[in-house]
Formats: C-alpha cells, structure tokens, sequence
C-alpha cells in the first residue's frame, strides 16, 4: 500500500501578516444568514442603494454594442483619462492632463498602487485614526508601518495638522488622509489641510488624498480637496477618487489617482503587470457619468442627508448609544462603550456578534477602523430599513440591560 506524502503550504509573510476586510467579512457573514432565510438588515456595506444611473447604464451598454470591449491602455484610455481631467479642471484652478491620471480597478487599487510605488520596506506612513480598513494593510504589504494619529472624538474626529506633525521623524515617508473619512464621516479644515500640505511638502514626503465621498458633505460643511494645492505642491500631492460612492458604480470597479507624471507612471509600470487596464465598458460609462449633469447625485444626496437627519437622533434614543452628527459620507460612528461589560459584551466585535445574533442586524466592529469603543453604521439604505433596524437594536439593547 502506497502512502502519500502531504506538501506544506507554506505563505508568504506578507501575505500571513495581512487581515481580510473586516467590512466583507461581516458583509459575507450576513449574506450567510440571509442565504439560510434569515431577515438581516444589513448596515454594514459601504454601498449605495441606489440603482446606477440611466444615463452611465446607457452608456455601458452603448459600449458593448458598439464593440469597447478590447484592451486599452494599461493606465486607461486618452478618452476617460481627458474626461478626469476636464472633471477637476472645470471646478479647481488646475490644468490636469492626461499625463496626470490613471484610470484603474476601483479606487482602492490605485491606493494599493501609490503604496507600492513610493514605500519601501522601513518607511513610516501615518495615518489619522480612525481609518479606512485598508490603509494599514496596503502599507504593511508593502513592507513599510503604519503610524496612526489619533483624531479627537470630542472634535468629531476631524484630522489635525498638529496630530499628524506630531507623529513625522527621520523615518516618515508619507501621510494618508480621507475626507470625508470613512468610518466617521469627518471633514478636514482648509485651515488644516494647508498646514499639513506644506509640512509634507517642506520634509520631502508624500501626502495621498483620498476624496471618495466628496460630494456627500452636509450641515453647512464644505469639502476642500488637496487638489487646490496641487499647482504649489505637484511632487506633493497626490489625490484618488472613485466613481464608485458619487455615482453608484460600485460593481464597475473604476477609480484613478492624479498626481506628479513621474508618480503615475510608476504606478503605470505595476498595473500593466497586475491587472492591465480597467475594463473598456466600465471606461465608457465613467466617461458618461463624469461628463454629466450629476442630477441623480444630488437626488443621493438629499436622500442621505434625509436619512442622517433621522439616524442620529434616532440613535441617541437607544441606551448605550451615544452619536455625533457626521460632517460627511454615509456612516454613522456612534460610541457605544457603555455597553461593554454587559452580558458578554467585551468590545466593538462582541456587540457586532450579539447585534447580528438577537437582532439580525449587521453593523461594522469599530475596532476595525481603530477605535474599538465605536460601531460603524452605513445609512446607504432605505428608510424603512433604518425605521426598522433600529427597532431591533433597541429591542435587542433592552434585553442585554434587563439581564
């Protein structure tokens, strides 16, 4: 009798020491219920609920019909890349061209790409806390460390120029900013973003300014993109951006970066050996959505600001809630740390766990974005879904409290 010989997979430790996405994880695990009949009302996925518009699908399908299915280039084609460029030059005083954009799989492959391009193994990258899921790990892949700067919760979590100085030495190679950030929905100060700019500027270091949830800032808060600097500052500052949140495109996967030519052909050079170019048909589309009238995302818009009016407060109803009003985006990130000690409530992810368990509710652990005494809340849904998850969370906080 013949015995076999197993072979050890053996991972890289790059890859050992990267974690899956917390939000997809939640995402699948309530996708898991859902698939066993169970009614979840899911408030973790960071994705419109709105159907694309007519006017990108259109487009999309013009595509195919009229055969822009082949390969492009590899940084997108002259056509979408002029069409990004005509987006920012009509709104900022810059000149962009095409030399200044790449076109790529969504906005967190061109984040993934800027990290590869410009950290070596050793370099430090700050990072205001909390954050988007992925900053840490993109660095951390690319051999580099994760440096984070706290935002203060008492001033709605907003970046600071001091917090982030505070944090450059001889080792920091760049500084990654999000506004409206992702899970808080904090909207940097022009005050501050200038500050930061020229102290980046000034130590030679790179500042990436992820601007996904641009055009969902409310209560009188006004978005104030690094592009405004970018003219001073082209060595500086690089910006990306993503049609997937603006222009409910997430399933097209189609984002880009504008930065220094010398940059964007860098990472040029990296996407040409991963993916190649973005999909064609998903190009023509985002060439409709950028050179429209942007009527469907202002409709967005007040719908969120709608939802967000009711949320909050709504939120603040239930025990254990406390919720400051996000300045953008369309999450929630409410503290909900008295609960901790309650039952088998410990953390961010045992609440997380109970609410999805007793409530059929799915909510994003807080300790995923760095601050564990939160939960994240995404009011990318109906009303009537909101209406009634919060039903839930309250009925289900009122049985963890009379235990």
């Amino acid at each position: 009798m013949e015995t076999s010989t197993r072979t050890t997979i053996k991972l890289t430790d790059r890859v050992m020491g990267m974690q899956a996405s917390p939000t997809l994880q939640m995402l699948s695990r309530a996708q898991e219920l859902i698939a066993r009949g169970v009614d979840v009302i899911d408030f973790a996925p960071g994705e419109p609920d709105f159907p694309t518009p007519s006017l990108v699908s259109e487009a999309g399908k013009r595509a195919i019909d009229e055969g822009h299915t082949k390969y492009t280039a590899a940084s997108g084609s002259l056509q979408l890349r002029n069409a990004i460029a005509g987006f920012y030059n009509r709104r900022y005083p810059v000149e962009l061209k095409q030399q200044n954009i790449i076109a790529g799989t969504g906005g967190k492959q061109e984040l993934f790409n800027l990290v590869l391009a410009l950290v070596d193994s050793g370099d430090e990258v700050i990072i205001p806390s909390p954050y988007w899921v992925s900053f840490p790990d993109q660095v951390l892949f690319a051999g580099g460390t994760p440096v984070f700067a706290r935002a203060d919760p008492a001033h709605g979590f907003r970046p600071t120029a001091v917090a982030i100085e505070r944090m450059m030495n001889e080792r920091t190679r760049g500084v990654i900013l999000n506004s409206p950030c992702n899970p808080t929905g904090a909207v940097i100060e022009r005050a501050e973003l200038d500050q930061i700019v020229r102290a980046c500027s000034d130590r030679g270091l790179f500042l990436i300014f992820d601007e996904t949830y641009e055009f969902f800032v409310y209560g009188g808060h006004k978005h104030v993109s690094a592009i405004e600097w970018f003219r001073e500052f082209p060595e500086t500052v690089i910006v990306v951006n993503s049609l997937s949140k603006t222009f409910s495109m997430t399933g097209w996967r189609l984002g880009y970066a504008i930065g220094h030519p010398r940059i964007i052909s860098a990472v040029g050079r990296i996407q040409s050996h991963s993916t190649s170019n973005p999909c064609s048909i998903s190009q023509e589309a985002a060439i409709a959505a950028l050179t429209g009238s942007g009527d469907e995302v202002q409709r967005m818009f007040e719908a969120y600001e709608q939802r967000r009016g009711w949320l909050v407060p709504a939120l603040n109803g239930i025990p254990g809630f406390r919720c400051d009003e996000p300045d953008g985006a369309f999450y929630v990130f409410p503290d909900v740390s008295a609960l901790y000690g309650r039952g088998d409530i410990v953390d961010s992810a045992s609440l997380a766990t109970y609410l999805l368990d007793k409530a059929a509710v799915a909510v994003v652990p807080g300790g995923a974005f760095g601050e564990d005494d939160f939960v994240r809340i995404s009011y990318a849904t109906s009303m009537e879904n909101l209406h009634e998850g919060v039903r839930r969370i309250r009925q289900a906080v009122d049985e963890l409290l009379a235990v």
